[in-house]
């Protein structure tokens, strides 16, 4: 992301105003991500849910800035395509997961997922791929390390949120 931004800012820099309002927009989106990640991050390990009121807000303040990148390039339809339809996979992904689990994934992962989603599907939808991978990889290994420390087993619930917003984050700064 960050080189996409950089790449943006430089475009910018030499008159293009699209691309200058791409890598404010785009900066405002990280940014948001970020900060908002970290307060759910807390909240998740301690409390185990995922507020709507920080997790909702995102769908505009990270979703509605990569729309409107998408808008303001070149390949608008597809890029804007690309977006929405991460996030509707990503968002089915988990529901269909809660579903398989009897409800041991919460409805705030899920409704997290959607967002996550269209900000991996910016990238492309390989990267959508990777930060799962990511995200499944760090949580079995939590899980995995908790239960050889016999500090788990199969009964014990686990914060899932921490490693979705790790796992997208480390896919979004190293994007597949």
């Amino acid at each position: 992301m960050l080189t996409i931004i950089a790449d943006f800012a430089a475009r910018g820099l030499n008159g293009d105003w699209r691309a200058g309002a791409s890598a404010l927009l785009l900066v405002w989106a990280l940014g948001y991500f970020l900060v908002t990640a970290w307060k759910l991050w807390a909240i998740d390990v301690r409390e185990h849910r995922l507020p709507d009121r920080l997790v909702l807000p995102m769908y505009a303040g990270v979703g509605a800035p990569l729309f409107a990148v998408a808008f303001l390039g070149s390949n608008t339809f597809n890029d804007a395509r690309e977006i929405a339809y991460s996030g509707m996979l990503m968002m089915g992904f988990y529901w269909m997961m809660r579903l398989a689990s009897r409800r041991a994934l919460g409805f705030g992962d899920v409704k997290l997922a959607g967002v996550l989603g269209m900000l991996l599907g910016f990238f492309s939808s390989t990267n959508l791929l990777w930060g799962n991978v990511l995200i499944f990889l760090f949580g079995g290994l939590w899980a995995l390390t908790l239960v050889i420390a016999r500090r788990a087993n199969t009964k014990t619930h686990i914060a899932f949120g921490p490693f979705m917003l790790l796992g997208t984050a480390l896919a979004v700064f190293f994007p597949a």
